[in-house]
């Protein structure tokens, strides 16, 4: 795929997202990527958002856990970036009509310290565009469309991690309209949210950049995705009573 292929397929990718309706053009079943090609496109739709002003807020990874992976059909990890645009608080009231079939995922972020160890560790909401348009679910849909990333809510608080081995066995919950979704443990991730956040560091070294002092790291879900509907109440709850939470609707 030619460069000026790429940038104008990336470009249509932001405009479909823009519009709420991700990933138009995986309805056309002529259309195939191959893996490399789904990270340029994803790389490049990054560079287009940053160029309009939007901060790189930090990374993710999904697809990671077998929660996920049975629900999705798909077995490759899937890197996406994070936004600072789409950075919401807890408690924050969104609009439903505003994503694509919306759901969460709730899992543990971390935060980068200045010397690129970690600095906290805290649950997330992860919000999703939840749709595929291709006739068969594929690895390179959810890459070239960001991991279906569409934001993150954020904790009032984060829990200082002085010791990485704080990771270990934390339980992360999730609950809407105060019924239990799912509750699992982080080591539920491959090799815990430590090796996810080795794997992040190496993906984004492979594409010539860094992780940056500040910056978030999403480890990936151990639950599957849950479905929001207007008027529910998300709450996502983590080890110390630490909760984020969210609120939909129409």
């Amino acid at each position: 795929m030619t460069t000026s292929l790429i940038n104008e397929i990336a470009s249509g990718l932001l405009a479909d997202y823009d519009a709420h309706r991700p990933g138009q053009i995986f309805a056309d079943p002529t259309f195939t990527l191959t893996l490399a090609e789904a990270f340029e496109l994803q790389r490049r739709v990054a560079e287009l958002r940053a160029a309009r002003g939007e901060a790189v807020a930090g990374y993710k990874i999904g697809c990671i856990s077998e929660a996920v992976r049975r629900q999705l059909g798909l077995d490759h990890p899937a890197f996406g970036h994070v936004f600072a645009t789409e950075l919401h608080p807890s408690g924050t009231v969104l609009n439903a009509s505003e994503f694509d079939s919306l759901a969460i995922e709730g899992e543990f972020a971390v935060r980068i310290a200045g010397d690129l160890s970690i600095a906290s560790v805290f649950p997330v909401i992860e919000l999703h565009n939840n749709v595929f348009r291709g006739p068969v679910l594929t690895s390179q849909e959810l890459i070239a469309n960001n991991a279906l990333h569409a934001g993150v809510v954020l904790p009032p608080g984060e829990i200082q991690c002085p010791e990485p081995t704080e990771l270990t066995g934390a339980t992360i919950s999730v609950f809407r309209n105060g019924e239990l979704l799912g509750s699992a443990k982080s080591d539920a991730i491959p090799g815990g949210p430590l090796a996810s956040l080795a794997k992040v560091a190496e993906h984004v070294a492979s594409t010539g950049g860094a992780l940056q002092p500040g910056q978030i790291v999403l480890t990936g879900s151990p639950l599957p995705l849950y479905p929001v509907r207007p008027g529910d109440h998300i709450v996502v709850r983590g080890p110390e009573s630490t909760e984020v939470e969210l609120f939909a609707r129409a």
